[in-house]
């Protein structure tokens, strides 16, 4: 029989092509996973370090400060100014005055701290410890984290910032030996830090005690370089500490971490919990207060896939297979424009947040260049002139899709001294660049030209390791300096190549930014303290004494208007010999599912995915309605079949009823 040949190969094709088009799902996260208290979040290049002492890296923290918490951690509701709360602390440091003699025998007046950690603490479970079970946490993992920020081969990274301040410091570091694994390390390890100790008649309390105020180091003490670190486990696994086995007391643990994969953290079941905050600011949204006091984590496991490229993230994120995604130059242009009112994004519920992280990005002058450094008058308007040239508002704008403040002043908003009232007399933008021109004049350079008839050239030392981005930032810069008739020349390099150049002061003209350390003035008006010149990270080389004794007698200041007047007076002496052309302060938009409990954007903080939750039946509803199958291909697909097949089944058809003649007389 012909016709159910015909019919069931043609029904078998169409059959498995429907079964292959509607049942083969594109999710990529595990199934069990997805329908619990997993997060999925993309992580867009490889891990440098996870070792909390050397770790200085944005990106790592996001894993790290879940594994390793501090005695501080900043306040999920809080913002501009930032609040810090108790994390493995129990109770606020007490501080007061200690005074002594220094190596050079001359007496100081500085400060001790102690402080009490919390008494139910415990390592995760670890093949370090005996029997593979954690321990609990004492003092003396605080302080073997301070005598390890002190080994130089460890290269903590803010050794700076405590070298010239921690009694016994300098001291105690030059008892370690030159070569990693040297037998002379843990000798030295054993020996006491004299400005570091664990009180003797409490096994969870410890000072550290200072040569001068350091009113700073609560916000060093909120950092993932003070968390407690087990020697146990350091002294175990060696160089693959850093990577490979993280051992901390925090939320989560490290529970795999394949290369070009995929890395994952799951509760810690050591870990005695945290509480959502119970003290929220007065604009807290009412969605955010629905877990007040509630224990922490809510999640189960946080998997971060490590996907290089930026198309890939957002359209996994589009299909709903990450939970959140943040907003950086690469996808900025496409996910911008998703996210716009009227857009699929948003009509899903596809929400945007922008934080700003306390930061500032700039143009420097190298103030020891012949031409543009100096602080004659001359020198002062020449750079005052080329600062009223670069309009920052078109730079946030064109250069970077928008994701930014202008700023007047290199102090981020939140800070003590932070003005927001104040405006730079040089930043003020004018198209005509009536005022530029004559100052430019006023400098000796009417029109960019100078007495002799020749061009002013200004040399813009520029890195190319982003490619496209550096070159149109140049380029931007460029013409509107070119406006005043100062010709701008190119001086293109390796990042690498950039930073030497920096270090060396043999740069003219760069583009730069800072992120905070630490929420502090401090933080950043050292930018301009002429002790921290190159290689420091006064890269501009600026130095104005007066500026210097103010800095240094705000700098062991608390808060308070006394304080914010020093600042003030900073400022303006800082704006009117401008090393700086102040050009914005960076925002962080992340994009989130609407199945995302508690979304908030607080960029100070890499410790976020502690307070988030999932709505596992929403997320399943919604990534289920976004991905059905596409059925037009389906249709094209059977009728194409249907066309191909028909005319071979005709044919067999016709050669099995062919009727075949036979001679007479042959074979019956």
């Amino acid at each position: 029989m012909i016709a159910p040949f015909r019919f069931s190969v043609l029904a078998a094709i169409v059959g498995s092509l429907a079964v292959g088009l509607v049942g083969c799902g594109n999710n990529p996260n595990p199934p069990e996973w997805n329908r619990d208290q997993t997060y999925f979040v993309a992580y867009g290049t490889e891990p440098q370090s996870f070792d909390p002492s050397v770790s200085y890296n944005a990106g790592d923290a996001t894993i790290m400060d879940l594994v390793y918490p501090s005695y501080f951690r900043y306040n999920f509701l809080w913002q501009n100014p930032w609040k810090l709360d108790l994390d493995v602390g129990l109770t606020q440091p007490k501080r007061e005055p200690f005074s002594g003699n220094g190596p050079d025998g001359k007496p100081f007046k500085g400060e001790k701290w102690t402080f009490e950690i919390r008494h139910d603490l415990r390592f995760q479970n670890d093949a370090c410890f005996p029997g593979g079970k954690g321990r609990g946490v004492t003092a003396n993992d605080m302080v073997y984290a301070f005598k390890r920020m002190a080994d130089s081969k460890v290269e903590f990274p803010l050794a700076s910032n405590l070298a010239d301040k921690v009694i016994g410091w300098d001291e105690y570091a030059k008892g370690f030996g030159k070569k990693k694994n040297d037998a002379q390390d843990r000798v030295n390890y054993d020996k006491t830090l004299s400005g570091v100790q664990v009180d003797p008649a409490n096994p969870y309390r410890f000072s550290v005690a200072f040569n001068q105020p350091y009113p700073q180091f609560q916000y060093i003490m909120a950092m993932h370089f003070t968390t407690p670190i087990p020697r146990e486990a350091v002294e175990k696994y060696g160089d693959l500490f850093a990577l490979h086995h993280l051992v901390g007391c925090g939320l989560f643990r490290l529970e795999e971490y394949t290369p070009r994969k995929r890395i994952v953290l799951v509760r810690n079941e050591n870990s005695p919990g945290a509480l959502y905050p119970t003290v929220a600011p007065p604009n807290a949204e009412p969605r955010l207060l629905v877990d007040v006091g509630k224990n922490l984590p809510f999640l189960n496991r946080v998997e971060y896939r490590i996907i290089t490229e930026p198309i890939t993230n957002y359209n996994l994120f589009d299909q709903g297979y990450f939970d959140s995604l943040g907003v950086g130059q690469a996808n900025a242009p496409v996910l911008l424009h998703s996210i716009r009112p009227g857009t699929s994004m948003k009509q899903r519920g596809i929400e945007m947040l922008k934080g700003a992280y306390p930061s500032v990005e700039y143009l420097a002058f190298n103030m020891e260049d012949p031409t543009f450094g100096g602080y004659t008058p001359q020198k002062r308007k020449l750079r005052q002139a080329i600062s009223l040239a670069i309009d920052s508002e078109s730079y946030v704008e064109i250069m970077n899709q928008g994701l930014g403040v202008k700023t007047e002043f290199l102090l981020p908003r939140g800070l003590c001294g932070y003005d927001p009232n104040y405006k730079n007399p040089y930043r003020e933008y004018d198209p005509k660049l009536t005022k530029a021109k004559q100052l430019l004049a006023e400098a000796g350079y009417p029109n960019g030209v100078d007495s002799k008839g020749e061009r002013l050239t200004l040399y813009y030392d520029n890195y190319t390791d982003n490619g496209p981005s550096d070159r149109l930032r140049e380029e931007f810069i460029r013409k509107q300096i070119q406006a005043l008739g100062i010709t701008v020349g190119s001086r293109d390099t390796t990042y690498a190549e950039f930073v030497d150049k920096t270090n060396h002061k043999k740069v003219q003209f760069f583009n730069y930014g800072w992120i905070a350390d630490y929420p502090d003035a401090e933080n950043f008006c050292f930018l301009l303290y002429g002790p921290q010149e190159s290689p420091g990270p006064n890269n501009a080389n600026y130095h104005n004494p007066d500026y210097d004794k103010l800095f240094e007698q705000m700098r062991s200041m608390d808060d308070g208007p006394a304080r914010e007047a020093i600042i003030h007076k900073m400022r303006d002496m800082a704006v009117e010999d401008c090393p700086w052309i102040y050009l914005q302060e960076n925002e962080a938009p992340t994009v989130y599912q609407p199945w995302v409990h508690n979304r908030h954007s607080n960029p100070i903080l890499s410790n976020l995915l502690s307070y988030r939750a999932i709505e596992v039946d929403k997320r399943l509803a919604l990534q289920n309605s976004w991905n059905q199958p596409v059925l037009v291909p389906l249709v094209v697909a059977i009728i194409l079949i249907i066309i191909a097949t028909v005319p071979a089944v005709q044919t067999v058809n016709r050669q099995r009823n062919r009727r075949v003649r036979r001679p007479a007389g042959g074979p019956h």
